[in-house]
């Protein structure tokens, strides 16, 4: 590699490195091309980033980012999956833990969390992590619930008064009946 593609590389690498929300390194010695494919693309359907860096390109782009806590994971030939959006980490957690499952051949190295380290099995605990949607979707359900039971509340007097008047309705209908014969 020329030195101004590995210049422009380390460019591009220090650029997406700026807005990280979190960034995960993988061990993908003995994936084939098909797997490594699967794996990017279930990730990329999630918006997240994967690549296969050259770690000593990944040690110029990441200093002053909050990817730099992951400075001595970077040996051997190593991949990440990286994002820019808080609501993307669970998702591309799951996706991580269950190909890792899947495949033994891959590792789950390392990452960084908004600056911090996060562990293999710190990554597990954040796949088992509700999506966006079904935490909204849970928070709408709780929300709702005391006001659809105050409502239930308010309509119960009506429909109990209207309860006595059927009965008394029906009461002098019975009476009726029973002086006409």
């Amino acid at each position: 590699m020329k030195r101004e593609d590995k210049e422009k590389q380390v460019a591009w690498l220090r650029e997406q490195f700026q807005g990280v929300r979190a960034l995960f390194l993988t061990d993908f010695q003995g994936l084939t091309v098909a797997e490594m494919n699967d794996l990017r693309s279930q990730l990329r359907a999630r918006g997240v980033s994967f690549k296969v860096m050259k770690n000593t390109l990944v040690r110029l782009a990441y200093k002053d980012t909050g990817v730099e806590v992951i400075g001595e994971d970077l040996v051997g030939p190593r991949a990440a999956a990286w994002t820019n959006s808080d609501d993307n980490v669970p998702a591309m957690a799951k996706v991580l833990v269950d190909f890792a499952k899947g495949h033994p051949n891959m590792g789950l190295v390392r990452g960084a969390l908004h600056g911090k380290i996060v562990e293999p099995g710190d990554l597990e605990t954040l796949s088992k992590l509700p999506s966006r949607e079904e935490l909204l979707a849970k928070l709408l359900g709780t929300m709702k619930a005391p006001v659809g039971a105050f409502v239930n509340t308010l309509a119960a007097v009506p429909r109990s008064l209207l309860n006595v008047f059927k009965a008394i309705e029906e009461k002098k209908g019975e009476t009726g009946e029973a002086s006409a014969s």
